[in-house]
């Protein structure tokens, strides 16, 4: 399914994500105890056949943790780290020098985990309270729209895109990238939020962000 967004509803989507990375911003500062800055810079549109190209070469190992999207919009959302700036990130999270992470073991991941959800929810709840489209009939439109719980994948980015993409290239030919960073007094990281959509929510968002 072909289905491309103008250079405004881009700008639209990129400023709707800009006030979640505000709410995720205030809330991985609470979780903390300190300053964090979430930011994002721009939302890019990128083909398929192009996707590899998204997180580096393709032997580019990546922590992911994936996230099934239900409700008015499906298909999924993935946070995604280069790996040393995923370990770095979790020396942040958990208030140690950038460094001191080298592995991946379960209460890093537990971290990295976390990190999606609250990111996650942050952008989908303000996507569904800036695009009143995505709003269910009985007006409820932060309920209508929730990534499910996070999972966690570390492998080369190859890897993690084909798993991503696998149920998606009979449905659509086009992904969302949300491309974030996060900044604490130490350190400034780039992250990418990946958007897979669905066939179906390819038309409900097309159709939310009108001619914008």
């Amino acid at each position: 399914m072909e289905w491309t967004l103008s250079d405004n509803q881009k700008r639209l989507l990129a400023a709707i994500f800009g006030r979640g990375a505000g709410d995720a911003s205030e809330a991985l500062s609470r979780w903390l105890g300190r300053p964090v800055r979430v930011l994002v810079s721009a939302v890019d549109q990128v083909d398929l056949a192009e996707a590899s190209e998204v997180l580096g070469p393709s032997d580019t190992l990546v922590a992911a943790c994936p996230m099934e999207l239900t409700g008015v919009l499906t298909g999924q959302l993935i946070l995604v780290f280069e790996d040393r700036s995923g370990l770095a990130t979790v020396d942040l999270l958990l208030n140690q020098p950038i460094g001191t992470t080298r592995a991946w073991g379960e209460l890093e991941q537990s971290a990295a985990r976390e990190t999606a959800n609250i990111v996650g929810c942050a952008y989908l709840n303000s996507l569904a309270a800036h695009l009143p489209a995505l709003a269910t009939d009985s007006g409820a439109t932060t309920a209508s729209l929730m990534p499910g719980p996070p999972g966690f994948r570390h492998e080369f980015a190859a890897s993690l895109l084909e798993f991503a993409l696998m149920d998606q290239a009979t449905v659509s030919d086009r992904l969302l990238v949300i491309n974030s960073t996060f900044a604490t007094e130490e350190a400034q990281l780039d992250w990418s939020l990946l958007f897979v959509p669905s066939g179906a929510s390819i038309e409900t968002l097309r159709a939310s962000l009108g001619g914008s």
